[in-house]
């Protein structure tokens, strides 16, 4: 009987991949709160990057390089733990991709090998433990290479200062390893020097991998660079010893060569470091730190602990398995790792609301740190890595939404008054921040009284060229939620006044969407004076998911709309979740700008993109439709029923941007990770679907309970307070009223007590 491709260990922790070739890379993350993080795929190879608190970017090598080879001294055989780069097939592979660490491992003839990663909490760096065991009945001599390239790019600086200009390689015998020096003049930091150091002497090594590779092993690059290809590196295939190189300029790299003898039945265990540093010594500190193995434990088994500890305050046992296995460790992993790959405001606000149902304090750091890319007339930047601030819409939108989810986090209202500094000088209070992003879609109102797209809005393909006054329906209606959010704030602060102001604003900005945007079944995308885009009279698409789904987020449609945008919504059903837009534009429309510009299917154009029907879920929880949310759900999960992993390429322990209609490309996904759709099934899940909700007075119970569920429980951290929460359905209702005990005694209404006395309560919630 076959394997499956993969499963999850019993307690979640782990994937393991039992097949060294899926469909595409599957790839886990590994990262310290240094900003250090190594991405590494099922055969081990992956890139490394150093990311400081300035988002100054160090990409240590390129091409993902990072590769061990295994050679035979006596029958000159060759192959990798992980079958790639060589590709010579390797018996009993398994790649266990877990919460801490990754380890591939492998037989070929006799030898069993492992190669296992981790980050260690403290340094700037990712540390290999190669374990190599003779099973055969004899003594075996192996080689074992280990090879990396070095890059060091990612910051902007003049034309033609490229960053391999100012590199060169050197072996050190203190370090015991390859140093890649740096000297570029105009580096943000001092951390753009890396090295590969071993635990065992090394026998032979490269810095030139130009000698390793063979000299037409490798490829220029447009500006005369050049990089080394890792498929048949001369030195291993040819049965050679590394030549003791250096380089400077071009292919620079780290090779090391390890000659084993294994008697029969011995392991051996060597450990790696790779990373970056400030300096040769700081490189040879941790080189000195690998060589002792017990140090190394203790690293790994810290790293361990730290990376379950930070997810342990959140958790959800529902009846669905898959469900439990994503949801409770992975879906919390792939939100953290957002926070390490993106830098933009619009990006890491939503993360960051995520974030606040686990990792509280940091999702603060990052909401404040959002503020700071705000400029004084209200808008924000879209990325400060890498820096750019094109004009988008909706940045003011998420800023007000997320400092109102602080403040029900934390119940800290002095956080309104804590200055924090404007993009562009001079700094002011984050109720000045607040009150600028108000104004500034106020002020960004047109023609028809609803907010002006600019650039663009949330749908960064979404390009209206030929009108600059265009106008965003999907913004308004986000507009209207943030209106609604922030009176409430503010009238828990005792300013009437203000929140007068802005209850009139909400149903000023209601009644006019509702006049100029409503198209009978429907609401329009976008208002342009060519023509309005998602409507039945538009040409191409006639309806889009987000102006829906935010018209009932935002409490735009009335009671007569309603029931006639639900049926709309629910025609849009595709098996792999709910497409952007249907149909697909067929040809570029400059009205519409880039997304009509790819074919149908792909990408926002038609494609099923996830991160929006996690907005659909939580409509549906709002309009208390569990059965339907819970379906939504699983329509994008990774490894769904319709949309497996094997057709669509995704990991299947991590959520995707976005599947493909097209049939040519159907049902796959085009990258996963760093995506908003996990922040989003998120909030679906626990505020939605479990309806645990914060809340300025505590927590607030409205589940949208699927009717099939007889119970579920979750635990949740919250103010310096720990419940636990069952939720019984013994009636199988939808949805459903919500009757609560709090350590058996009944509470009044649906708020659970803010308790803050660092005890666990024990919280019942019966369905009627």
């Amino acid at each position: 009987m076959n394997k499956r491709m993969y499963e999850f260990s019993e307690d979640g922790k782990s994937c393991l991949i039992y097949d060294a070739k899926p469909p595409r890379y599957w790839f886990n993350y590994l990262w310290n709160e240094n900003g250090y993080c190594s991405q590494i795929s099922q055969m081990g190879h992956g890139r490394s990057y150093y990311l400081n608190e300035k988002a100054d970017m160090c990409m240590i090598n390129n091409n993902d390089a990072r590769y061990f080879y295994i050679r035979d001294e006596e029958s000159k055989e060759c192959w990798n733990i992980g079958e790639g780069p060589l590709n010579t097939k390797v018996d009993n592979y398994q790649c266990e991709h877990s919460i801490g660490y990754s380890c591939v491992s492998s037989e070929y003839k006799n030898i069993r090998s492992s190669w296992r990663f981790f980050v260690p909490q403290g340094g700037y760096h990712e540390v290999w433990e190669v374990t190599l065991s003779n099973d055969d009945n004899r003594e075996r001599t192996l080689s074992l290479f280990s090879a990396v390239t070095f890059e060091l790019e990612g910051f902007k600086y003049p034309r033609y200062y490229e960053m391999y200009r100012c590199l060169e390689t050197e072996f050190d015998q203190k370090l015991n390893g390859i140093y890649c020096a740096s000297s570029h003049p105009f580096a943000p930091h001092k951390r753009y020097n890396a090295f590969l150091t071993s635990s065992e002497p090394v026998y032979a090594y490269d810095g030139d991998l130009a000698k390793f590779c063979g000299e037409t092993g490798s490829i220029t690059r447009l500006d005369a660079s050049a990089f080394a290809l890792f498929q048949r590196p001369k030195v291993v295939m040819e049965g050679m010893d590394c030549t003791n190189s250096s380089a400077a300029l071009f292919i620079v790299g780290g090779v090391l060569q390890h000659k084993i003898k294994l008697e029969a039945g011995e392991e051996r265990k060597i450990c790696f470091a790779f990373g970056v540093s400030e300096s040769i010594d700081e490189a040879r500190r941790v080189s000195d730190e690998i060589h002792n193995f017990e140090t190394v434990a203790e690293q790994f088994q810290e790293t361990q602990s730290y990376n379950l500890q930070k997810y342990s305050s959140l958790s959800v046992q529902t009846p669905d398995e898959k469900i439990n296995n994503i949801m409770n460790l992975w879906l919390k992993k792939q939100i953290d790792c957002c926070i390490v790959g993106k830098k933009g405001v619009r990006d890491n606000l939503q993360i960051a609301v995520a974030l606040l149902n686990y990792r509280q304090q940091k999702a603060k750091e990052e909401i404040l740190e959002c503020l700071r890319h705000q400029f004084q007339d209200g808008h924000g930047v879209l990325t400060w890595y890498p820096y750019d601030d094109t004009r988008y819409s909706d940045q003011p939108f998420w800023i007000i939404w997320a400092v109102c989810e602080l403040i029900k986090e934390t119940g800290d209202f002095s956080i309104l008054g804590k200055k924090v500094q404007w993009q562009d000088g001079g700094e002011d209070t984050v109720l000045a921040h607040m009150k600028a992003a108000v104004n500034r879609l106020i002020q960004d109102k047109g023609r028809n009284g609803l907010v002006r797209i600019y650039f663009a809005d949330w749908n960064d393909a979404l390009n209206i060229t030929t009108d600059p006054e265009a106008e965003s329906v999907m913004l308004s209606h986000q507009f209207c939620l943030a209106l609604m959010e922030m009176k409430r704030l503010i009238e828990k602060t005792g300013d009437t006044e203000y929140a007068d102001f802005l209850e009139t604003e909400y149903q000023t900005l209601r009644n006019q969407i509702n006049e100029a945007a409503w198209d009978g079944e429907w609401y329009m995308r976008a208002l342009s004076k060519e023509e309005n885009i998602g409507s039945k009279d538009s040409k191409g698409s006639k309806i889009y998911l987000n102006a829906q789904t935010w018209a009932v987020l935002g409490e735009v449609a009335d009671e007569e709309k309603l029931p006639k945008l639900v049926r709309s919504v629910d025609g849009m059903e595709h098996d792999f979740g709910f497409p952007l837009n249907q149909p697909p534009y067929p040809c570029y429309s400059a009205n519409v700008g880039r997304m009509s510009g790819m074919l149908p299917g792909l990408f926002e154009n038609g494609g099923v993109y996830c991160h929006a029907t996690g907005f659909k879920i939580l409509m549906d929880c709002k309009l208390g439709r569990g059965t339907k949310a819970v379906r939504t759900l699983k329509k994008i999960m990774p490894d769904s029923e319709k949309n497996p992993s094997s057709q669509s390429g995704a990991e299947p322990y991590v959520f995707t941007n976005c599947y493909s209609t097209h049939p040519k490309y159907y049902g796959k996904s085009y990258w996963s990770w760093t995506t908003g759709t996990s922040a989003w099934s998120m909030m679906g899940l626990y505020e939605g679907i479990m309806g645990i909700k914060r809340d300025y007075d505590g927590l607030k119970v409205e589940p949208a309970f699927p009717a099939e569920w007889d119970s579920a429980e979750m635990t949740r951290h919250f103010r310096d307070a720990d419940y636990h929460i069952t939720i019984c359905n013994p009636n199988h209702v939808e949805g459903g009223i919500p009757v609560i005990t709090v350590d058996q005694k009944p509470v009044a209404g649906n708020i659970i007590p803010d308790f803050r006395d660092g005890k666990r309560h024990e919280v019942i919630v019966a369905l009627r």
